[in-house]
């Protein structure tokens, strides 16, 4: 039997720092639009890095707004190459944060008095060079 190897890069916490909803209809849209603004912040002493992202769902005829503004902390432990720090930062930290995003929107929408907007699972990698050019080494 093989043993689990513990990962280097732990997520920590994370805290939604700001929420809107706007809606001008009671009606939940058939369609919307997600935008994304990742920025990070890499504490090397600490061995923490910090991943804000700000999540804007809106329809096409401007009547639902909704943006998630939510930070979350990482831990590294021992040492980690440059190619794995790339990973784990710009792939990993978004994919691990994104399904509680998901589910505060979902929460969120349904107690706003409409149906729940379920937001598709999402491959994030697009992020990456985004997040790589807005991210601080401090």
């Amino acid at each position: 039997m093989s043993q689990a190897v513990k990962s280097a890069f732990k997520f920590e916490k994370y805290s939604i720092l700001r929420s809107v909803i706007n809606r001008k209809f009671e009606e939940t849209p058939e369609s919307i639009q997600i935008g994304f603004e990742p920025r990070g912040t890499h504490f090397k002493e600490a061995g923490r890095f910090e991943l804000f992202l700000g999540v804007r769902i809106e329809d096409e005829g401007k009547n639902l707004l909704i943006e998630v503004d939510t930070i979350a902390s990482y831990i590294l432990e021992g040492d980690v190459s440059e190619k794995m720090l790339q990973t784990f930062f710009y792939i990993n930290a978004p994919a691990i944060l994104f399904p509680y995003i998901r589910a505060y929107i979902a929460t969120l929408t349904t107690l706003s008095g409409m149906s729940p907007i379920n937001l598709p699972t999402l491959n994030l990698t697009q992020l990456a060079p985004e997040l790589e050019k807005n991210t601080h080494w401090v």
